[in-house]
């Protein structure tokens, strides 16, 4: 899930910072906006309460809204999926929490704030750490290959992402184990926020665009890196100096791999490259904590609009959340560990690489009680919002052809009085996608949401 509006807003800075073709922006009488590529494709539509939400060449639409006393929420179209962030003071620290809420789970986590050149970043921060003996214990290869069968070969995500994803047949080490669990949770939290239908069809890959053992091992590579980043944090964490630090995503000793967790634009020169869940890319340069843009390279990529080996810009917010939900997920992964030592083909642990040691501000970490009521409610009221705008003639049609008018809220049957019949169509549940010659419509619950 995205990063808070006040982060993402662009273009920003001198005109050397911005990235990507300059949005057209078109104001409605009530204060709404919507902003729009060159070629008419929205991309974002600010309401007058505040909500700014962005619309995907997917036809993916996220929504995140300011609310009183620092409070921020992120969502996805549905509101079943997203976070509540609120500020949080803890043994004399300040910190931020988040809600999440996936799939009817609620989960807090917490957060440390860090804030340069106008840009504040958000660096997870887990409420425990593992024993010593257990970080060992996950670099240490077992004594042989082991077999695992994950639980999840029948659920729709997977067929969806079809070949793209194939986990390992055997596991050398946990630090593989854990590879696959960080791909697979990512792909399929990814796709069940966007409320993807499970008749959804698969998507269809070949040898080009599959992750390889290549890039699986880079990614294992960097789990290694993640929990050498934790231990990191632990000590840290006994040394109130360090709390002020810049994110890792600054230092040589970084993160250098990510995994793209949601939907977001990368830019080639003026050009978009859009990227989505379970995208690699490398970093190329360590960015300075005054850049707003980091340098990277697309290790795997799932679509075709940004391919394997381009070199494209990226924020430096969007690498702190693919890093964020990296360590996140990695956390989720080791409990998982713990849990199933023993059994199902999973060597036992060392007696004393058991259970994990909490943090002085865990008991503090509690997730709101309100957190999905909040969810829907903001996002019911930015839908609505949205709609008004589109209402007030603040559509802005795009032309195809000489006399055909595409625009935002048209239903199905509306562009097919206009286009006829499309020559493909997509049909994922709730959002549906036309497909003629030169142009690609996305339908969200049954309206016209972007154009292409």
């Amino acid at each position: 899930m995205g990063h808070p509006a006040s982060d993402r807003s662009r273009p920003s800075g001198s005109p050397g910072d911005r990235r990507g073709p300059e949005l057209h922006v078109v104001s409605t009488r009530n204060g709404g906006e919507i902003r729009r590529t060159q070629t008419g494709a929205i991309r974002e539509v600010h309401t007058p309460g505040g909500a700014v939400i962005q619309h995907s060449p997917s036809g993916v639409r996220h929504i995140e809204m300011a609310r009183p006393g620092g409070r921020v929420i992120v969502a996805n179209a549905t509101g079943r999926t997203g976070y509540i962030q609120k500020p949080l003071v803890s043994h004399g620290r300040t910190f931020v929490q988040r809600t999440y809420i996936r799939n009817g789970i609620v989960d807090a986590r917490l957060y440390r704030p860090w804030s340069y050149g106008g840009r504040e970043y958000h660096i997870y921060t887990p409420n425990h750490y593992y024993r010593p003996t257990f970080y060992n214990w996950v670099y240490t290869p077992w004594a042989r290959p082991v077999s695992y069968r994950w639980g999840w070969y029948s659920r729709p995500w997977y067929g969806y992402y079809g070949g793209y994803f194939r986990p390992y047949p055997t596991y050398a080490s946990p630090s593989f184990w854990l590879a696959d669990f960080l791909i697979a949770t990512t792909l399929e939290v990814a796709y069940l926020a966007q409320n993807s239908s499970s008749s959804a069809p698969p998507v269809r890959y070949n040898s080009s665009t599959a992750l390889t053992p290549e890039v699986k091992q880079v990614i294992a590579d960097e789990v290694r890196r993640q929990m050498d980043q934790a231990q990191a944090d632990r000590a840290a964490s006994q040394d109130t100096g360090q709390v002020f630090a810049p994110p890792p995503i600054f230092s040589d000793n970084g993160p250098r791999v990510f995994l793209v967790s949601s939907s977001l634009m990368g830019y080639s020169g003026n050009q978009e490259c859009p990227l989505v869940e379970g995208d690699v890319l490398q970093i190329t340069q360590t960015p300075s904590p005054s850049s707003e843009w980091a340098e990277v390279k697309v290790l795997a990529s799932r679509g075709s609009s940004c391919p394997k080996g381009s070199y494209i810009s990226v924020r430096t917010s969007d690498l702190q959340e693919m890093q964020n939900n990296m360590q996140a997920t990695i956390d989720q992964g080791m409990a998982k560990l713990q849990a199933e030592q023993g059994r199902d083909g999973i060597p036992s642990l060392p007696a004393q690489a058991l259970g994990a040691e909490d943090t002085p501000y865990t008991d503090d970490v509690r997730p709101d009680t309100n957190a999905q009521d909040d969810l829907s409610m903001a996002v019911r009221e930015a839908n609505r919002s949205e709609q008004d705008i589109i209402n007030q003639g603040g559509q802005e049609p795009v032309e195809s052809g000489s006399d055909a008018t595409i625009s935002l809220g048209m239903t199905p049957s509306q562009v097919e009085n206009v286009l006829g019949r499309p020559k493909n169509t997509v049909d994922l549940g709730s959002k549906k996608i036309y497909v003629y010659q030169n142009l690609k419509i996305t339908f969200l619950n049954g309206r016209v949401s972007d154009v292409q």
